[in-house]
């Protein structure tokens, strides 16, 4: 007779007590499965601090596109790369209607430890408090805020979407009158970047979420060249490769919903010393590790470094410190191969770069502790070899012959295994 049978015939009151305390486990698992959790549904990356004029007295109208729906969500608003304070006197959410105006209805306002103001010094962020709302898996949302005083503003220069502003306070009003787009070749806007001001992340409270993978990298993550059109950058058009995997993922009705959020910085490096913005090592923690929800990595970086000098060992042992980090947090980490980046005047990529980029590959194929690998250079490799380094594929290459173009993009955004990010 087994011992199970043993004990149930011979201590039945132990034998109830004991069904009994396994099945309020059971129930109390079930439950906190089903408890509301925190995601991040949309993040940005900030790069730059600059100098915009004009903005004390006036609003601003951000527009955001969350890839999870959810029941409430919070807002993180950031001055990290500013050198002066930026005041607001009141910020709300709402749903976007056409151009810079909100449905009616839908807009919501947004406290700060029940404060309708927010301050924040250089260097510093802040969450709004949680707040109901609906949110719904890429509809797009507008956060508004009334400026008291900014004049250099944290941004992410590389947004892709139509900013708004306007003088006077219009933060409350779901109407458009006196809201103007910032234009790509507008006093304060890098040209043909489109920039989001102050705005870090969005998260969703949600009781079905499997979590949130955090996209992070350089140009290729952050979508240079993705909206493109003859010489001529589109916002509002959300065409780079992780939108594309985030509506693929989204499509998979029988598997809990997953979010896809943005971690690229065009020109970033991994390592200390040059590029555009905190190079990787410095920011993983705050725009990575911190994500609320996140399960997944995805790392596609190292080119950047590579042009600036660096060699593959030195590369590949950067990579390594943030393999170990994501790792240390319980999170999966999925590695990308670098592509090729040779043009036809060879200026910027000869081949003893090609030369670093091919080792560094290897070593992600091979040797990396990536828990899993998109051979991103295998896709996107088969252009004419230029003295000895490869090109990007005819019919993915943008004007630059660096980036991919749309086309391009939707290629890697398709290319990418959906299972690499099911369960463990």
């Amino acid at each position: 007779m087994s011992s199970w049978s043993t004990m149930s015939s011979e201590h039945p009151q132990k034998t109830s007590a004991l069904v009994a305390a396994i099945t309020a486990i059971v129930m109390a698992l079930a439950a906190y499965a089903q408890e509301p959790r925190w995601f991040s549904a949309w993040s940005a990356a900030h790069n730059v601090g600059l100098v915009v004029d004009g903005l004390d007295g006036g609003s601003v109208r951000l527009i955001v596109r969350p890839t999870l729906s959810g029941r409430s969500l919070r807002v993180k608003f950031a001055n990290t790369r500013a050198n002066t304070p930026a005041v607001f006197s009141s910020a709300f959410v709402g749903v976007a209607g056409s151009g810079a105006a909100i449905v009616p209805g839908t807009s919501r306002r947004l406290t700060f430890s029940g404060a309708q103001g927010l301050t924040l010094a250089p260097e510093e962020s802040a969450w709004s408090d949680a707040v109901g709302f609906d949110v719904k898996a890429f509809q797009r949302l507008a956060v508004s805020l009334d400026i008291t005083s900014a004049s250099d503003v944290s941004m992410d220069t590389l947004a892709l979407v139509t900013t708004y502003r306007a003088a006077g306070h219009h933060a409350a009003e779901t109407s458009a009158n006196g809201f103007a787009p910032i234009l790509p070749n507008a006093p304060d806007s890098r040209v043909d970047e489109y920039p989001m001001y102050w705005l870090a992340a969005l998260d969703v409270e949600s009781p079905s979420a499997a979590g949130t993978i955090v996209a992070v990298g350089d140009s290729w993550i952050d979508g240079r060249c993705s909206t493109t059109e003859s010489g001529r950058v589109r916002p509002d058009l959300y065409q780079r490769w992780i939108d594309v995997l985030a509506e693929r993922l989204a499509a998979e009705r029988s598997k809990e919903p997953r979010a896809v959020v943005n971690a690229g910085i065009a020109g970033n490096r991994i390592i200390p010393g040059g590029g555009n913005g905190p190079p990787l090592l410095q920011r993983l923690d705050r725009d990575v590790l911190e994500r609320a929800g996140a399960t997944h990595v995805i790392f596609l970086q190292g080119m950047n470094d590579l042009g600036g000098g660096a060699t593959a060992a030195q590369v590949t042992a950067a990579m390594q410190q943030v393999i170990d980090r994501v790792h240390a947090r319980g999170l999966v980490i999925v590695g990308g191969t670098l592509f090729p980046l040779a043009r036809p005047d060879r200026a910027r990529w000869p081949s003893q770069m090609d030369a670093q980029r091919l080792a560094v590959n290897d070593w992600i194929r091979t040797t990396a502790g990536f828990d899993r690998v998109i051979d991103f250079d295998r896709l996107m490799s088969g252009g004419p070899v230029y003295e000895g380094s490869q090109s990007l594929k005819p019919g993915f290459a943008c004007d630059d012959d660096v980036h991919p173009n749309a086309a391009g993009y939707r290629a890697m955004g398709e290319f990418v295994d959906l299972r690499l990010f099911d369960k463990r």
